[in-house]
């Protein structure tokens, strides 16, 4: 329904916008649907707020070819490290949704330019069989750590006291 709303009335429009912003989205986030609750979050906003939406799209577009090169240039040698200790892996950027950047951007009262975070690097590995999964979580993490330093703080270890949706990962900054 939100992907056809561009062929309803503007009230129409609104208030599903409103209704799934509130109700569907966070369901899907509840439930682990993390893809769904990004569309249904951007797909709200974009109808919401056309303007914000138009702008911070615009905004991201114009930045993809640096978010790029960052990317991975900062990839590079955790993937040299990775493969260097045997590990089958993924690495690559996720980019911060366009309703996330303009929800930060509200409640901490910054431009689109002080969001730092507009792309985090995801690393899903196939486990070794001779390790604990959790052990090797934490090699990973203390081998990144040996190439960037990690703002301590900032560290969510979702390992050891998984999220109520079965969600489980190291986040670092």
């Amino acid at each position: 329904n939100m992907r056809t709303l561009g062929s309803m009335a503007p009230n129409k429009q609104y208030k599903i916008a409103g209704e799934t912003l509130y109700i569907y989205a966070p369901l899907a986030h509840r439930l682990g649907l993390f893809a769904i609750k990004t569309e249904l979050e951007d797909l709200s906003f974009k109808y919401e707020h056309p303007a914000a939406y138009a702008n911070i799209s615009d905004l991201i577009s114009e930045s993809a070819g640096r978010r790029d090169v960052v990317a991975n240039n900062f990839l590079g040698p955790i993937r040299k490290r990775l493969t260097d200790m045997g590990l089958a892996f993924e690495a690559k950027a996720r980019l911060k949704s366009v309703y996330s950047i303009w929800r930060k951007m509200e409640t901490k009262h910054i431009p689109f330019e002080e969001v730092y975070d507009l792309f985090a690097i995801r690393i899903v590995f196939k486990p070794l069989p001779f390790l604990s999964e959790k052990t090797q979580c934490y090699q990973i993490y203390a081998t990144i750590t040996d190439i960037y330093t990690p703002k301590p703080d900032r560290l969510r270890d979702w390992i050891n006291t998984p999220k109520a949706n079965g969600y489980e990962a190291l986040h670092s900054t």
